[in-house]
C-alpha cells in the first residue's frame, strides 16, 4: 500500500513540474509602454483562442502587448471597466465580455476573439 501511494504521490509530482516547464508564457508589458491591453479571463476559452495566436505568430516578438486576467484581478476588472468607458462602440448595458483589446494610440476597443485576431493579422 506504501509503494501505491509513494508512486502516486511521485507521478502527481512531475505532473505539475511537467506543466510549470512547459507552460507557455508571453512577454507582459505595463500598460504605458504596450501597443495592445489585452483583457482576458483564466479559463475564457475566447481568450485562449487569442493567446494561442499571439504564440503561434510570434506576435510577442513584433508587438508590446499587456496582459490583464479579469476574473481574479479586482485591479484588472477596475481597469477594464474605466478603458471600456473610452469606447462607445461597446455596449455595457449587459456587462463587459472578454476577450477585450484595447488600441491605445487609436483609443479603440475590440471585442472578441476574431475580431481580436483580424485586428493582430495586421502587425507587421
Amino acid at each position: 500500500m506504501k509503494k501505491i501511494i509513494i508512486i502516486v504521490l511521485v507521478v502527481v509530482g512531475l505532473a505539475f513540474v511537467g506543466k510549470a516547464i512547459f507552460q507557455i508564457s508571453l512577454p507582459d508589458y505595463p500598460d504605458d509602454k504596450a501597443n495592445l491591453i489585452l483583457y482576458w479571463g483564466k479559463g475564457c476559452p475566447h481568450c485562449e483562442n487569442v493567446k494561442k495566436y499571439v504564440r503561434d505568430n510570434n506576435l510577442d516578438l513584433k508587438t508590446k502587448i499587456a496582459y490583464r486576467e479579469v476574473y481574479y484581478d479586482n485591479g484588472n476588472q477596475a481597469k477594464l471597466e474605466e478603458t471600456v468607458k473610452l469606447c462607445p462602440e461597446i455596449d455595457t448595458t449587459q456587462g463587459i465580455g472578454v476577450p477585450l483589446a484595447f488600441d491605445p494610440k487609436e483609443k479603440k476597443c475590440i471585442l472578441g476573439d476574431e475580431p481580436i485576431i483580424e485586428w493582430l493579422k495586421n502587425i507587421k
